[in-house]
């Protein structure tokens, strides 16, 4: 597509995840014709909370990793799979790695966070971080090679008792087939702090069912290629315990994809402070959705659910503000929690119901599933999903 030959300035996005994304289809549905780009350096849109369930293979790439080129045909944008390596919030325009200059009307940048490897000397070597297809695949050799071998013996290891580490504990106790231990590190004293008390319940259950010893109060203090240590987090016991490892994998910490534009915006916490209506004084154009913002007003978590309901609100302010109307206010609605707790297993809580099992399972994947982008690929992974055999 000739960028030239656009009638108007377009509506730019940065970032295509949850929050990106959301944002591209809502305003779709009410832009009139202006054009939409979005920008991203990964070709894949990546359903994050279902990447569980193509590691295990209950699900394939195409259903959970669409094309951006085959989402922006059906659902009628601009897609530029490029790196922005300049934003200039002054004159309205950005620049991507190719050169390509871009003029703006609206600019929204949801550009979200990745493993964070700073943490801890040698962890970018020797650690699995999982937020790509890449990380994917590298686990999949892992655990291919563990299956594969009978000289595997030392426990794998991950840190970070939140949701994406028990959700991978768990998964990964019945891909490996109970062959290695797992062992499940966090800081603080009971796994998934933030979440909802029945999840929590069944989480442990899931766990207790598998070989998963968890090391609460504990940290990583330091790796090597054969060696992780772990230390109390309380000095006056000051135990450490030194484990022969399988492999570690990193959940205990993000970071922000990097954008100059955003760097100096960053607070101590790595997020851009936000107003209520997810800008920033200095530039009212410019809007900042996902994982990447805060509010020191009104305090919402960082999760999908929330990048969506921002990505839609934005959607709506940048109308707004193109017809000079007053914009809304960011207001989290809590729909509730899905974990996936190993093969064929889940728990669900929202609207005031709770369940777990194989139902909550096939409840969790079908919810997913008509979430994704794209009304033809939802009902497309929707019916494979109600007519297979599993």
């Amino acid at each position: 597509m000739d960028l030239n030959n656009l009638k108007s300035d377009p509506i730019v996005v940065v970032g295509g995840g949850f929050g990106g994304l959301s944002t591209v289809q809502a305003l779709l549905a009410r832009s009139n014709g202006i054009p939409i780009i979005l920008i991203d350096q990964s070709p894949r849109f990546l359903f994050k909370p279902l990447l569980y369930e193509l590691l295990s293979g209950e699900l394939q790439l195409w259903e959970v990793a669409p094309k951006y080129s085959a989402l922006a045909s059906e659902l009628g944008f601009i897609f530029l799979e490029e790196c922005v390596v300049e934003v200039d919030g002054l004159e309205r325009k950005l620049i991507t790695s190719s050169g390509t200059e871009v003029t703006y009307s609206q600019l929204v940048i949801s550009t979200g966070v990745t493993t964070d490897f700073s943490l801890l000397r040698n962890l970018k070597e020797y650690a699995y971080g999982f937020s790509s297809l890449n990380d994917l695949v590298r686990i999949q050799e892992l655990i291919i090679s563990i299956n594969n071998s009978s000289n595997h013996s030392d426990p794998l290891i991950i840190a970070g008792a939140g949701p994406t580490g028990v959700e991978l504990a768990c998964k990964l106790s019945d891909l490996v087939n109970n062959r290695v231990d797992i062992y499940l590190v966090d800081k603080g004293n009971k796994i998934l702090s933030k979440s909802k008390s029945f999840n929590r319940e069944k989480a442990i259950d899931a766990i207790a069912e598998r070989n998963i010893k968890i090391y609460l109060e504990h940290y990583i203090q330091s790796i090597n290629e054969n060696i992780i240590e772990l230390s109390t987090v309380e000095t006056e016991r000051n135990n450490s315990l030194k484990i022969n490892y399988s492999g570690l994998l990193w959940t205990a910490g993000l970071s922000p994809c990097r954008l100059q534009f955003i760097d100096h915006l960053l607070d101590e916490n790595k997020k851009i402070k936000v107003n209520k209506f997810l800008q920033i004084k200095e530039y009212q154009n410019i809007f900042f959705v996902g994982d990447i913002v805060f509010c020191e007003d009104d305090p919402f978590p960082s999760s999908a659910q929330v990048a969506m309901q921002q990505g839609f609100l934005t959607a709506q302010n940048i109308i707004s503000l193109r017809k000079g109307n007053k914009l809304k206010s960011f207001q989290f609605e809590d729909l509730g929690e899905m974990l996936s707790l190993g093969i064929g297993n889940a728990s669900i809580t929202g609207y005031g119901v709770t369940l777990a099992g194989s139902l909550a399972f096939k409840i969790r994947h079908f919810a997913y599933l008509m979430r994704m982008p794209g009304f033809s690929l939802s009902l497309k992974s929707a019916g494979s999903r109600l007519l297979s055999k599993k």
